[in-house]
């Protein structure tokens, strides 16, 4: 059943209108017409199924038949913080990421991060990367839209991990294996990836002092996006709901 995004749906006597951007998606590009089931989720965990009863332009009218809850997040609260990336590489690893179930994803700016960082374009950037997410949320079912945080400095990076969640720097050089962290099952991680030129030994340091701990994942070493979302796999795989 075709998906939609809709933020704070409203229904009166069981009927969602749509308006905005999703119209043309419905009307134009997959030519649904009344009669025609369709699904339409909050970005809150709700899903919405109802048939199409009215098209004009401009809006498209359900009769809304189930609310229900998403069935497709993930158990697991995974936070990626992900040092900047060349070119479309930041869009491709939001989009996977996304895919792989992450609940929300921090940019930020390191010591050795290449791209140049044009405070004047980030919004630009932020709204491109929140409507990856939207389509990629669309795409594979998710119920909720993941965040997509401002980008940050390496310092604010630390500050917000919680005492709460499993904090792990990825660290190719001495950390410690990847599988003997996977003993105890833990439901919500924050994972710092650095930039294409690593981590240096003294942001390694500053991260230690925050309670973070440092993990390889082997000998061979990963470019940033592959580690990040062999990361993400490996942990829906132990502890969430791949597999």
């Amino acid at each position: 059943m075709p998906r939609f995004y809709v933020p704070n749906p409203s229904i009166k006597n069981d009927i969602l209108k749509i308006e905005g951007p999703e119209v043309r998606h419905i009307i134009k590009t997959l030519r649904l017409k009344p009669g025609d089931w369709i699904t339409v989720f909050d970005g809150l965990a709700n899903d919405y199924e109802g048939v199409i009863i009215e098209e004009k332009k401009g809006s498209v009218s359900i009769n809304i038949k189930n609310i229900l809850p998403s069935p497709k997040e993930p158990p697991i609260d995974i936070t990626l913080a992900q040092s900047l990336l060349k070119g479309e590489k930041m869009d491709y690893l939001i989009q996977k990421a996304v895919e792989l179930g992450v609940k929300e994803i921090i940019p930020f700016i390191s010591s050795r991060t290449i791209p140049d960082y044009d405070r004047s374009k980030s919004q630009k950037r932020q709204i491109r990367w929140e409507k990856i997410a939207i389509e990629a949320s669309k795409q594979c079912g998710r119920g909720v839209i993941p965040k997509i945080s401002p980008i940050k400095s390496y310092s604010e990076v630390l500050d917000l991990s919680s005492p709460s969640s499993f904090n792990i720097l990825l660290w190719e050089k001495n950390g410690i294996k990847l599988k003997d962290i996977l003993k105890e099952k833990r439901d919500k991680i924050f994972f710092i990836v650095g930039p294409e030129g690593g981590i240096s030994p003294d942001e390694v340091e500053q991260a230690k002092t925050k309670g973070f701990i440092p993990v390889s994942l082997g000998k061979r070493i990963l470019r940033s996006e592959t580690a990040s979302l062999c990361f993400i796999s490996i942990i829906q795989y132990e502890w969430g709901d791949i597999g």
